[in-house]
Formats: structure tokens, sequence, C-alpha cells
């Protein structure tokens, strides 16, 4: 039977309403168009697997450093040590360690108890790093010292991205003074280059945006198989 009127023209369209094959999927369809030009956060993880410290500091791994791209050129900086690990004060080196490679860098949004650090600074037998981040209230290897985790942003007008973190003349990506879960002080290190990049809420939920245009993709293929009939 040939229809006339509207529902000629839009055979999903009824008198009671849109069904889920026509003008309703219109908001969906919107909204992960917008999901999809938003920037997707990626991670990388590097380890603090080796111990340079003179007695030795336990059994690593001592932390982790999480490197969260979080905007075009911005680059967040968590490190989070291992349990009963926590920051030192010794002067054998800094909290944080690391290579930005490039033009100058600004350090901002710095977790409490820590200050930006010298600029080159040295880690002892993981030698010279360009930036770093102290503790400025950690004293020796003090019960008291905060164990973090520390944070931190790192950008430049044009822009940090994670690639611009790289080794130094030792092969470090970065060092940490710790104490270690043993009580003994000194500094860990974490070798070579950035660890396997992991999803971050943006990257899931665009997933998660696919699988349901596939769902709506189907219904609206069912629908318009119904109003043919």
């Amino acid at each position: 039977m040939l229809e006339t009127g509207s529902q000629a023209q839009f055979p999903g369209w009824h008198a009671k309403g849109p069904k889920i094959g026509s003008f309703k999927v219109l908001p969906a369809v919107i909204a992960l168009s917008l999901l999809a030009a938003a920037p997707e956060a990626k991670a990388t993880i590097i380890t603090l697997t080796d111990d340079g410290c003179t007695d030795t500091c336990g059994t690593g791994p001592f932390g982790q450093i999480e490197l969260i791209q979080t905007t075009a050129l911005l680059v967040t900086v968590t490190l989070t040590l291992s349990p009963n690990v926590r920051f030192a004060g010794t002067g054998a080196g800094e909290a944080l360690e690391f290579n930005v490679l490039g033009p100058a860098i600004t350090i901002a949004d710095i977790t409490a108890n820590f200050v930006i650090g010298p600029a080159p600074a040295s880690a002892s037998t993981f030698g010279s790093f360009l930036q770093s981040v102290t503790c400025d209230t950690c004293k020796g290897g003090n019960a008291g010292n905060p164990s973090g985790p520390l944070s931190f942003t790192v950008t430049r007008a044009s822009g940090v991205t994670i690639a611009d973190f790289g080794t130094n003349a030792k092969g470090y990506m970065f060092a940490s003074d710790i104490v270690g879960a043993n009580g003994n002080t000194g500094n860990v290190g974490a070798p070579g280059t950035p660890g396997s990049q992991v999803p971050e809420p943006v990257s899931l939920s665009l997933m998660g945006g696919g699988l349901l245009m596939l769902a709506l993709r189907r219904a609206h293929l069912r629908s318009s198989r119904t109003a043919l009939k």
C-alpha cells in the first residue's frame, strides 16, 4: 500500500512520534560527534627499578611515574612511591629528577611540601638531569617525611608532549631520592624509554560510543525494514 503525506517521506515517522530509526538517532549522533572531537588523553607508566642506594634501599620496584597528556600543550606528572617508601632529604638527589628536551618549560600545580628544584640536578650514580622537583619539608631519612604521591604539570608556549621526556647521558629518564622500606636512603632510577600507553577515560568513552553507534545503526535498519513492509 502506498503511504501518503509525511509518512511517505519519512518511513520511520508515526503519528505518536519518531522511532529510534529516525529522528531520535540524531541527538546521539551529535553527542558522539562532539565526543570524538575531544582530545584523546594518553598515559605512559615508567617504573623506578634501579637501586642506587649505598647499602641498598630494599627490593624494587620503588615507585611508578605516570605521564598523562592532559591537553595538547600540557603533561601531568605523578610519582607514586611503593608501600612503606617515602621521600628523603639527604641532599644526595631530589624528589624527582627528569629530562624534558627542547625549550624551557614551566612547572606548576605542585603537590604541597614540594617545590621546583635545581636545574640541572645531580642524582649520584644515575647522572645529571635537566629539571627537578624537590621536597622542601624532608629532613634526612626522617619517618615524618612525606610519601606522596607527588604530582605537577609541565608545559611551555609551544607545548609539551610525553615524547619530549627523554633519557640523560646515562640512559635514565627519572631518579628519586628516597627512604626505602628498610630505612636506608639513596637514589633510585628509571632507565630506558617510556612504557606502553594505556587508555584514559576519554579513550574508553570513545570505545563505548562506537558500540552505541553500532546498536543504533542496527535498530535503524530494523525500523527501516518494518516501515517498508
